[in-house]
């Protein structure tokens, strides 16, 4: 079982094709490029968390794009999914699990905030806001990661490729040191 990462698909959402310069001629082009990419990594054992924004339409499009999707997918609600359709949807058992806001979890001796929006958790060492929302724009903290297909820290990763797990610990452990650094001179002023 592995465990992956990402936000921001906008299944059906035309207008995203424009203002991130998608690589695509159509929404259905972006679709089926978006779900190959999930489905070339994911097994139907593999938990992925979708942090938000998942899909533009109603009940029809979401189920569309969800029964051709693997893996165990927990949704975090962006601010782009109705609440109605995702209500509806959950019910039906397409998600492992759902939140409205947002989760904390830990991974390999760090502590997560998974939300759609990046969280201000301040600069500590071992923690970090995993977050979508700002499609290529940059976090405005060290330690937030963006995991959205958008996201220029994996824009070395074909487009729509999901984070897997090691590759986001690689990228926290890349940072940590100078999060690290930062807390410490913080902590000097505080003297």
């Amino acid at each position: 079982m592995s465990t992956y990462f990402t936000s921001d698909s906008h299944f059906y959402h035309r207008n995203v094709l424009n203002f991130e310069d998608r690589p695509f001629d159509s929404v259905e082009e972006m679709n089926n490029k978006l779900v190959e990419s999930w489905n070339r990594s994911v097994n139907n054992r593999d938990i992925v968390h979708h942090l938000g924004d998942f899909c533009f339409g109603g009940y029809d499009n979401w189920k569309t794009i969800l029964d051709q999707l693997k893996g165990r997918i927990i949704l975090y609600k962006g601010n782009h999914d109705d609440s109605k359709t995702l209500k509806k949807i959950a019910k039906d058992g397409y998600f492992e699990d759902v939140h409205s806001v947002g989760n904390y979890i830990k991974m390999h001796g760090y502590q997560l905030w998974l939300t759609h929006y990046p969280m201000e958790i301040g600069i500590r060492p071992n923690k970090f806001s995993i977050h979508g929302h700002l499609h290529s724009q940059p976090s405005n903290m060290l330690n937030q990661i963006n995991v959205g297909v958008d996201s220029l820290i994996f824009k070395h990763k074909k487009f729509g490729e999901l984070i897997t797990q090691d590759e986001l610990v690689e990228n926290m452990e890349i940072r940590n040191p100078f999060v690290e650094n930062l807390f410490q001179e913080q902590r000097k002023g505080w003297k």
